[in-house]
């Protein structure tokens, strides 16, 4: 290391944020999963897990950007 290197610290009141549990992953995990399985199977099947990909999507994005500018 050189002599010179000024140590890495972190700022003056800076604080790590985890966002709080959210259901909406796992329900996008299960809209991808039955879209999957509608490509197989029915047609009828791949419509809802678009739907709910669409939905899960949109919801987790909605609640994200509610947590970003509450924190802002």
């Amino acid at each position: 290391m050189a002599e010179d290197a000024e140590p890495v610290t972190e700022g003056h009141g800076s604080e790590d944020h985890l966002p709080g549990p959210s259901f909406w992953p796992a329900m996008l995990a299960v809209g991808v999963a039955m879209s999957l399985v509608g490509t197989i199977t029915k047609y009828e099947v791949l419509i809802i897990g678009l739907i709910i990909v669409v939905v899960a999507l949109g919801g987790w994005i909605r609640s994200a950007s509610r947590e970003y500018h509450r924190l802002s």
